[in-house]
């Protein structure tokens, strides 16, 4: 397989000045607010709707969504011990606010059998869920990460792939999982969330694992980070250890990343520069920031905007009271949209969104 930065084109470029990596942030994020709720009592989502995953549909000629959905397990509860069993949602719009679920909820969801043969016992019995679709010659590849366990994100967690011509019947990846907990360092405990990109006929699919890394210092600590993988088929993976985590918080005192967590990458590309918005958390709260690398460092490089963090929880009474993260971003020609998980003090899960026009 091609090194991730095998380009005839890539050639020594400066780094990005601190105005480069807050381009797409020269307005200031307003909340729209939510614009995917829960599921009616007794829906297959009523626990808790998150994770939402944007693309524009050229066959349909609207925008889709695919999210994940939880059943309420305990109703007298709210939060994570009340949920179960996460599956995929989609969802359809015109305008990227308002949205409409499809009829054929839950379009995917878990086997509930044992992957055969996986050599680190990766499973898919009881979820599936952080979904990503990635379209293309008119096939909709779906990436996501398995749950052993009954719960909220139970159990062993590992990166699962399938494909479909329709978005609701699916073929499994016979290589599943593509990507499974390993080794001793960054991704030894746990795969999540995945996004997929392509540059020159590469596929790069960035995702955060658990793990144990160094701090600067080179003190060991347990944390999730984002890492990366490539291939040139979109089925068969190779993760790239050697550079992964490609992003690590600061793990300063009191900093909105304290923590050290990067997770839920979302990536996309201006001209010469690659932008990637993700969370991090600070022990109590989560919330997203956003980083840049040039093109020639691809998949490398990353470095943190000093504008950081670009959305903030809420108030205490909001509908983002607790979280403000797991982002994803979708642009258009006037509007940057930053979809993402709104969690309220009482641990309730939706998706919303905020966006900033583009100058």
């Amino acid at each position: 397989m091609p090194s991730p930065n095998d380009d005839p084109d890539n050639h020594v470029r400066e780094s990005p000045t601190s105005a480069d990596v807050s381009r797409p942030f020269e307005c200031t994020l307003q909340k729209l607010g939510i614009v995917l709720p829960t599921g009616i009592t007794g829906a297959w989502d009523a626990g808790m709707v998150e994770s939402p995953a944007v693309w524009f549909d050229e066959a349909r000629g609207k925008f889709g969504m695919v999210y994940t959905g939880y059943e309420h397990a305990v109703p007298e509860r709210r939060g994570y011990e009340s949920v179960s069993n996460p599956r995929v949602g989609l969802a359809w719009s015109d305008d990227l606010v308002k949205w409409e679920k499809d009829p054929a909820n839950p379009i995917f969801g878990p086997t509930g059998k044992r992957v055969a043969g996986s050599p680190s016992g990766g499973l898919d019995t009881h979820g599936t869920a952080g979904p990503v679709v990635f379209v293309h010659n008119g096939r909709y590849h779906l990436y996501y990460f398995s749950t052993s366990k009954p719960g909220y994100e139970r159990g062993v967690k590992a990166m699962h792939h399938a494909v479909s011509d329709d978005l609701y019947n699916w073929q499994r990846n016979d290589q599943n999982p593509i990507i499974s907990p390993a080794g001793e360092g960054w991704r030894r405990d746990a795969i999540w969330h995945p996004h997929v990109v392509e540059r020159n006929g590469l596929f790069f699919l960035f995702f955060n694992a658990s793990g144990v890394i160094a701090d600067e210092r080179g003190a060991p600590f347990e944390e999730e980070t984002i890492g990366v993988a490539s291939s040139t088929d979109l089925f068969s993976w190779q993760v790239h250890d050697d550079i992964s985590p490609l992003l690590v918080g600061s793990r300063r005192q009191d900093a909105w990343d304290s923590t050290g967590r990067t997770g839920d990458p979302s990536l996309w590309r201006q001209g010469d520069t690659w932008f990637m918005a993700y969370y991090s958390w600070d022990g109590v709260s989560s919330r997203d920031g956003i980083a840049s690398t040039t093109d020639a460092e691809f998949p490398d490089g990353w470095r943190p905007s000093p504008t950081n963090p670009i959305l903030d929880i809420g108030a205490p009474d909001s509908f983002d009271a607790l979280h403000a993260g797991k982002p994803y971003v979708v642009r258009t020609d006037t509007t940057h949209f930053h979809f993402y998980t709104a969690v309220a003090a009482d641990e309730s899960r939706m998706i919303a969104v905020a966006s900033c026009p583009l100058r």
